[in-house]
Protein backbone atom coordinates (compact mmCIF):
# COMPACT_ATOMS: atom_id res chain seq x y z
CA UNK A 1 0.00 0.00 0.00
CA UNK A 2 2.74 2.79 0.71
CA UNK A 3 4.83 1.70 -2.21
CA UNK A 4 1.65 2.11 -4.39
CA UNK A 5 0.73 5.57 -2.72
CA UNK A 6 4.58 6.44 -3.34
CA UNK A 7 4.59 5.01 -6.89
CA UNK A 8 1.47 7.59 -7.46
CA UNK A 9 2.94 10.65 -5.50
CA UNK A 10 6.23 10.31 -7.23
CA UNK A 11 7.94 9.44 -3.67
CA UNK A 12 10.69 7.02 -2.51
CA UNK A 13 8.66 4.23 -0.04
CA UNK A 14 11.11 5.89 2.86
CA UNK A 15 9.57 9.44 2.16
CA UNK A 16 6.29 7.99 2.15
CA UNK A 17 6.54 6.51 5.52
CA UNK A 18 8.06 9.45 7.44
CA UNK A 19 5.34 11.44 5.96
CA UNK A 20 3.13 9.27 7.25
CA UNK A 21 4.89 8.72 10.61
CA UNK A 22 4.31 12.33 11.44
CA UNK A 23 0.64 12.16 10.61
CA UNK A 24 0.51 9.25 13.33
CA UNK A 25 2.23 11.55 15.86
CA UNK A 26 -0.23 14.05 15.23
CA UNK A 27 -3.19 11.85 15.19
CA UNK A 28 -1.59 10.26 18.55
CA UNK A 29 -1.29 13.90 20.35
CA UNK A 30 -4.67 14.18 19.15
CA UNK A 31 -6.16 11.09 21.17
CA UNK A 32 -3.60 11.78 24.68
CA UNK A 33 -5.48 13.60 27.35
CA UNK A 34 -6.54 16.43 27.91
CA UNK A 35 -8.20 16.30 24.62
CA UNK A 36 -8.55 19.49 22.91
CA UNK A 37 -6.54 19.86 19.18
CA UNK A 38 -7.03 24.11 18.96
CA UNK A 39 -6.11 26.92 21.21
CA UNK A 40 -7.77 26.78 24.55
CA UNK A 41 -7.88 23.28 24.61
CA UNK A 42 -5.53 23.44 27.57
CA UNK A 43 -8.60 24.77 30.00
CA UNK A 44 -9.52 21.45 30.04
CA UNK A 45 -6.59 20.08 31.74
CA UNK A 46 -6.35 23.55 33.77
CA UNK A 47 -10.53 22.37 34.92
CA UNK A 48 -8.81 18.84 35.52
CA UNK A 49 -5.88 19.95 37.84
CA UNK A 50 -8.52 22.57 39.73
CA UNK A 51 -10.98 19.31 40.36
CA UNK A 52 -8.09 17.37 41.75
CA UNK A 53 -6.01 20.17 44.32
CA UNK A 54 -9.28 22.02 45.48
CA UNK A 55 -12.39 20.11 43.83
CA UNK A 56 -15.25 21.33 41.97
CA UNK A 57 -17.41 24.23 43.64
CA UNK A 58 -16.57 25.82 47.14
CA UNK A 59 -17.77 23.01 48.94
CA UNK A 60 -15.76 20.58 50.65
CA UNK A 61 -17.66 18.00 48.73
CA UNK A 62 -17.60 19.18 45.13
CA UNK A 63 -19.38 17.15 42.56
CA UNK A 64 -17.75 14.16 41.64
CA UNK A 65 -14.13 15.30 43.70
CA UNK A 66 -13.75 16.89 47.07
CA UNK A 67 -9.90 18.27 45.82
CA UNK A 68 -6.74 16.84 48.04
CA UNK A 69 -6.83 21.09 49.47
CA UNK A 70 -8.72 23.47 51.00
CA UNK A 71 -7.29 26.86 51.59
CA UNK A 72 -7.25 28.24 54.76
CA UNK A 73 -9.35 31.34 56.14
CA UNK A 74 -8.41 34.08 59.22
CA UNK A 75 -10.82 32.68 61.20
CA UNK A 76 -9.54 29.16 60.78
CA UNK A 77 -6.49 30.76 62.05
CA UNK A 78 -6.79 32.41 64.49
CA UNK A 79 -8.90 29.66 66.01
CA UNK A 80 -6.47 27.13 65.84
CA UNK A 81 -3.91 30.00 67.56
CA UNK A 82 -6.13 30.33 70.30
CA UNK A 83 -7.88 26.34 70.87
CA UNK A 84 -5.18 24.11 72.34
CA UNK A 85 -8.02 20.97 71.04
CA UNK A 86 -6.58 18.64 68.22
CA UNK A 87 -9.85 19.47 66.58
CA UNK A 88 -10.26 22.66 64.53
CA UNK A 89 -13.48 23.67 64.12
CA UNK A 90 -14.46 24.59 60.19
CA UNK A 91 -17.92 25.20 60.11
CA UNK A 92 -21.41 23.87 61.42
CA UNK A 93 -24.76 23.13 59.64
CA UNK A 94 -28.20 23.79 60.41
CA UNK A 95 -28.56 20.28 61.94
CA UNK A 96 -25.63 21.06 64.31
CA UNK A 97 -22.92 19.27 62.64
CA UNK A 98 -19.97 20.45 63.05
CA UNK A 99 -17.06 19.97 60.20
CA UNK A 100 -13.53 20.10 61.58
CA UNK A 101 -10.03 19.07 60.22
CA UNK A 102 -6.76 17.18 62.62
CA UNK A 103 -3.78 19.40 63.53
CA UNK A 104 -1.98 16.96 60.61
CA UNK A 105 -4.16 18.18 58.27
CA UNK A 106 -3.88 21.41 59.03
CA UNK A 107 -0.92 22.86 57.31
CA UNK A 108 -1.08 26.87 58.20
CA UNK A 109 3.02 26.80 57.30
CA UNK A 110 2.18 24.88 54.36
CA UNK A 111 5.00 26.22 51.64
CA UNK A 112 4.63 25.46 48.08
CA UNK A 113 7.40 22.77 48.06
CA UNK A 114 5.23 21.00 50.99
CA UNK A 115 2.06 20.80 48.81
CA UNK A 116 4.34 19.89 46.01
CA UNK A 117 5.15 16.86 48.05
CA UNK A 118 1.77 15.63 49.36
CA UNK A 119 0.36 15.77 46.07
CA UNK A 120 3.14 13.78 44.39
CA UNK A 121 2.42 10.85 46.93
CA UNK A 122 -1.16 11.03 46.09
CA UNK A 123 -0.24 11.35 42.62
CA UNK A 124 -0.15 7.40 40.99
CA UNK A 125 0.22 6.44 37.52
CA UNK A 126 -0.94 9.60 36.25
CA UNK A 127 -3.83 9.81 38.04
CA UNK A 128 -4.89 11.48 41.09
CA UNK A 129 -6.13 9.12 44.33
CA UNK A 130 -9.27 9.72 45.39
CA UNK A 131 -7.88 11.71 48.71
CA UNK A 132 -10.19 14.44 50.26
CA UNK A 133 -13.91 12.71 49.16
CA UNK A 134 -13.92 11.47 52.67
CA UNK A 135 -14.88 12.19 56.42
CA UNK A 136 -14.01 10.36 59.47
CA UNK A 137 -17.15 10.91 61.77
CA UNK A 138 -16.58 10.86 65.80
CA UNK A 139 -20.09 11.76 67.13
CA UNK A 140 -21.43 15.28 65.78
CA UNK A 141 -17.95 15.87 64.44
CA UNK A 142 -17.24 15.15 60.47
CA UNK A 143 -13.66 15.38 60.07
CA UNK A 144 -12.69 15.98 56.37
CA UNK A 145 -9.95 14.42 55.42
CA UNK A 146 -8.13 17.17 53.55
CA UNK A 147 -5.43 19.57 53.52
CA UNK A 148 -5.96 23.61 54.57
CA UNK A 149 -3.29 25.58 53.53
CA UNK A 150 -2.12 28.81 53.12
CA UNK A 151 -4.57 30.26 50.28
CA UNK A 152 -1.75 32.19 48.43
CA UNK A 153 0.41 29.13 48.54
CA UNK A 154 -2.07 27.15 47.07
CA UNK A 155 -2.73 29.20 43.93
CA UNK A 156 1.11 29.16 43.21
CA UNK A 157 1.29 25.68 43.60
CA UNK A 158 -2.07 25.39 41.10
CA UNK A 159 -0.70 27.92 38.77
CA UNK A 160 2.60 25.83 38.76
CA UNK A 161 0.66 22.76 37.78
CA UNK A 162 -1.27 24.73 35.17
CA UNK A 163 1.70 25.17 33.37
CA UNK A 164 2.45 20.89 32.61
CA UNK A 165 -0.50 20.83 30.56
CA UNK A 166 0.45 19.47 27.52
CA UNK A 167 3.51 17.59 28.57
CA UNK A 168 2.66 13.97 27.92
CA UNK A 169 1.37 15.32 24.37
CA UNK A 170 4.48 16.93 23.74
CA UNK A 171 6.47 13.44 24.13
CA UNK A 172 4.14 12.86 20.38
CA UNK A 173 5.20 16.13 19.35
CA UNK A 174 8.73 15.48 19.87
CA UNK A 175 8.43 12.60 17.76
CA UNK A 176 6.99 14.52 15.12
CA UNK A 177 10.33 17.15 15.19
CA UNK A 178 12.29 14.12 14.49
CA UNK A 179 10.47 13.66 11.10
CA UNK A 180 10.21 16.88 9.65
CA UNK A 181 9.95 16.25 5.79
CA UNK A 182 10.08 18.98 3.14
CA UNK A 183 8.45 22.51 3.91
CA UNK A 184 6.42 23.58 6.90
CA UNK A 185 6.54 22.91 10.34
CA UNK A 186 7.06 19.74 11.50
CA UNK A 187 4.57 20.07 14.39
CA UNK A 188 1.39 21.53 12.14
CA UNK A 189 -1.60 20.01 13.40
CA UNK A 190 -0.44 19.72 16.82
CA UNK A 191 -1.54 23.34 19.10
CA UNK A 192 1.08 25.63 20.71
CA UNK A 193 0.15 25.01 24.19
CA UNK A 194 1.56 21.33 23.47
CA UNK A 195 4.21 22.21 21.46
CA UNK A 196 5.58 25.29 23.94
CA UNK A 197 7.13 22.13 26.08
CA UNK A 198 9.46 21.12 23.53
CA UNK A 199 12.03 23.66 24.62
CA UNK A 200 12.19 21.88 28.19
CA UNK A 201 11.49 18.58 27.58
CA UNK A 202 12.17 16.05 24.95
CA UNK A 203 9.64 12.90 25.73
CA UNK A 204 9.57 10.87 22.32
CA UNK A 205 12.12 8.73 20.83
CA UNK A 206 11.84 8.05 16.94
CA UNK A 207 13.46 4.74 15.61
CA UNK A 208 13.90 5.47 11.73
CA UNK A 209 14.24 2.32 10.03
CA UNK A 210 12.68 3.87 6.72
CA UNK A 211 16.02 2.82 4.68
CA UNK A 212 15.85 -0.82 5.66
CA UNK A 213 15.23 -2.45 3.00
CA UNK A 214 14.46 -5.86 4.14
CA UNK A 215 11.90 -4.26 6.84
CA UNK A 216 11.36 -0.81 6.61
CA UNK A 217 9.65 1.27 9.33
CA UNK A 218 9.50 3.82 12.14
CA UNK A 219 8.55 3.30 15.74
CA UNK A 220 7.55 6.29 18.11
CA UNK A 221 7.72 5.66 21.37
CA UNK A 222 6.32 9.07 23.72
CA UNK A 223 8.71 8.54 27.08
CA UNK A 224 6.58 10.77 29.10
CA UNK A 225 5.62 8.33 32.14
CA UNK A 226 2.17 7.95 32.39
CA UNK A 227 1.92 7.91 28.29
CA UNK A 228 -0.27 4.90 28.09
CA UNK A 229 -2.64 6.07 30.70
CA UNK A 230 -3.65 9.19 28.86
CA UNK A 231 -3.82 7.56 25.21
CA UNK A 232 -4.33 3.78 25.92
CA UNK A 233 -2.06 1.18 23.77
CA UNK A 234 -6.08 0.89 21.76
CA UNK A 235 -5.91 4.65 21.10
CA UNK A 236 -2.58 4.50 19.86
CA UNK A 237 -2.93 1.22 17.59
CA UNK A 238 -6.45 3.80 16.39
CA UNK A 239 -4.27 6.48 15.53
CA UNK A 240 -2.71 4.25 12.95
CA UNK A 241 -4.97 3.06 11.44
CA UNK A 242 -7.14 6.22 10.77
CA UNK A 243 -3.87 7.79 9.16
CA UNK A 244 -3.63 4.53 7.02
CA UNK A 245 -7.79 5.18 6.12
CA UNK A 246 -7.09 8.42 5.49
CA UNK A 247 -4.26 7.50 2.71
CA UNK A 248 -6.70 4.76 1.53
CA UNK A 249 -9.18 7.76 0.86
CA UNK A 250 -6.80 10.03 -0.60
CA UNK A 251 -5.17 7.52 -3.15
CA UNK A 252 -8.92 6.53 -4.08
CA UNK A 253 -9.71 10.11 -4.92
CA UNK A 254 -6.61 10.84 -7.14
CA UNK A 255 -7.75 7.38 -8.74
CA UNK A 256 -10.73 8.76 -9.37
CA UNK A 257 -9.60 12.18 -10.81
CA UNK A 258 -7.69 10.24 -13.14
CA UNK A 259 -10.10 8.21 -14.51
CA UNK A 260 -12.27 11.16 -15.37
CA UNK A 261 -9.39 12.90 -16.95
CA UNK A 262 -9.14 9.69 -19.32
CA UNK A 263 -12.79 9.18 -19.77
CA UNK A 264 -12.75 13.15 -21.10
CA UNK A 265 -9.53 12.37 -23.13
CA UNK A 266 -11.59 9.71 -25.76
Amino acid sequence: MFEFYGAVKQKTLPEVLRIHARLVCVELARRTQPFGDKSGGEKVGEKAIARDLMGRGDGIKGKNRAGLFAPLTPRQEVYAEFNDSAEIYVFRTKDGTVYGVDRAHFLPDAGVSDLRNIHRSNFVKGKMSAAGGDTHNIGRWKFIIKYFVPKQNLAEFAKLQYAKVGIAKSGWAWCAKQLKTGKGSATQGIPRWVTRHLGDYGLGIVQDLADDSANPRIVLTNTCKFADKVCPPAQQQEAVLVVVNKMVKQLANMLRYERRQLKKAV
